[in-house]
């Protein structure tokens, strides 16, 4: 248990000096504060619940996304490419307990801005919608994040070509930003059209996304070895 806490701290303290980190948490702090002060002065009144759900839900996960993938690339790749695991390894320590404390502090750093923004949207709009509708999305997107982070580490161990896996990660979330912020509206109309209520939607995704990402990691990490690890090689391109 020790050993694990000490693990868990040495992740902490380096992912918390990393600049890279901490530029893209004063980043999404500042830009939290920007959508913050449009919600405040009541330029997305006329928009509705639906609108405020979609634009805030995408918001979480493309900071927890870019947050997360940059973690992943100046801790567990830079790691695995400087052979710095394979001593961390021979020191006695299981991957699995690595991997695990990799993925507990990137999510709790990474969950530091989605968690500013959700509770300053919902202090500052008066939602029409119940409150524990509005939680149940944070929550369910919290929980799906963490399987989310940790099935990153699993996969940044195994894959031969780092580069292209990051700027594959980095490509999927800036779309994902860019189609609900310019067709936001279209979004929703099709969606009215249909019947489909956007909190129960958004929650059934978090939610499938979860079980397949959490289904991967346990699946990952009871076949994981040491040896499987270090034998396995990885080159920056």
């Amino acid at each position: 248990m020790k050993n694990k806490m000490n693990l868990n701290r040495a992740c902490r303290y380096y992912l918390l000096r990393d600049m890279d980190v901490v530029l893209s948490i004063i980043g999404f702090v500042l830009l939290t504060i920007g959508f913050n002060y449009l919600l405040y002065r009541g330029v997305f009144n006329s928009r509705g619940d639906g609108f405020i759900i979609l634009v805030t839900y995408t918001m979480m996960i493309g900071f927890y996304m870019i947050l997360s993938n940059s973690m992943v690339v100046n801790l567990t790749v830079k790691d695995k490419l400087n052979k710095r695991i394979e001593f961390v390894l021979a020191s006695g320590v299981s991957i699995k307990d690595l991997v695990k404390a990799y993925a507990i502090e990137m999510w709790r750093i990474s969950s530091i801005a989605p968690f500013l923004l959700f509770y300053s949207t919902y202090v500052l709009y008066d939602f029409k919608t119940h409150f524990k509708y509005i939680g149940a999305i944070f929550v369910t997107t919290i929980l799906m994040l963490y399987f989310v982070v940790l099935s990153l580490n699993i996969f940044s161990l195994y894959r031969k070509n780092f580069k292209f896996f990051k700027n594959l990660l980095f490509f999927f979330t800036t779309f994902m930003i860019y189609m609900v912020g310019n067709f936001s509206d279209e979004i929703l109309n099709f969606l009215n059209r249909f019947g489909i209520d956007i909190i129960g939607l958004v929650i059934s995704v978090n939610f499938i996304i979860l079980f397949g990402f959490a289904g991967f990691s346990i699946i990952s990490l009871r076949r994981m070895s040491n040896e499987s690890v270090i034998t396995r090689e990885g080159t920056w391109s």
